[in-house]
């Protein structure tokens, strides 16, 4: 049995289903897939708009507004990001309607060895989505096959929308190719390790692994907002079997199988 699922907010609309086929998805806790979708590409989303701050400061943009302070290479320093108010329009960057702060503080910029950024959020919003919470990145430097190795935390973070989502990750990226073009992030490539828990919408808590690398591919912006290309990810909700998340076989599209129960569910993630 195939079913097609659409997600387009975080408590996600199941179309062109028969009440059996409702029931049974909810029976199988598909919506914590759904949500671990939707937190990942959230917090993927906040990471290129940090990484962007790096590049040319807003100066070849609209919005958001980029205010910096305590510009000294040798303390912490801070970026603020603001998108505004909404009033009388939210910003638009990738495709998504933002508005509220985030705010960077670092002791060093991305590339540099050693150097930590921290994310948090100030009234953040993201296609009416309220977003909490912090983003640690720490540069590890060069690993052994001479690539940049880079931790990436999630902490206490959150999405409120029509439901809350909560969650909590740890993740190790390999940067693959483009490290040495600075000024050109759609040629920049990742491996990522790791694993992640929380709650979905529903409050239904949930374990995340990866069991196969998740390839990102940040020329997939060039379409849409969905990076990575391929990978598999266990995730197990409390109370119910594990399912296997497919990330596809290296397009750059938002289309994603869950496995659970020798059955594929196909889902789509915007």
């Amino acid at each position: 049995m195939k079913i097609k699922i659409y997600i387009t907010t975080i408590v996600l609309s199941i179309l062109t289903l028969s009440s059996c086929q409702e029931d049974n998805i909810i029976e199988t806790g598909t919506v914590s897939s759904q949500d671990y979708l939707f937190a990942e590409n959230i917090f993927n989303d906040v990471g290129r708009i940090v990484e962007d701050a790096f590049i040319d400061n807003g100066e070849s943009k609209s919005c958001p507004s980029y205010s910096i302070f305590n510009s000294d290479s040798s303390d912490t320093d801070t970026i603020i990001l603001d998108f505004g108010d909404g009033i009388p329009d939210d910003c638009l960057s990738y495709g998504k309607e933002r508005r509220g702060k985030i705010i960077i503080t670092y002791t060093g910029k991305y590339r540099d060895s050693l150097s930590v950024i921290t994310t948090t959020f100030d009234h953040y919003y993201v296609n009416n989505n309220w977003i909490h919470g912090e983003r640690i990145v720490t540069n590890n430097g060069r690993n052994t096959e001479g690539n940049v190795n880079i931790t990436i935390q999630v902490i206490e973070a959150s999405i409120t929308g029509n439901g809350t989502i909560n969650w909590e990750s740890t993740r190790n990226r390999e940067w693959i190719t483009g490290y040495s073009t600075f000024n050109n992030p759609y040629d920049d490539s990742y491996i990522i390790s790791g694993n992640a828990n929380g709650n979905s919408s529903n409050g239904q808590k949930f374990e995340i692994t990866i069991t196969k690398d998740l390839y990102v591919d940040l020329s997939c912006l060039i379409q849409n907002s969905c990076i990575i290309t391929s990978g598999e990810v266990e995730l197990i909700p409390n109370g119910f079997s594990k399912r296997i998340i497919n990330y596809g076989d290296s397009i750059c599209d938002c289309n994603y199988t869950v496995t659970l129960n020798g059955t594929d569910y196909f889902v789509v993630s915007n």
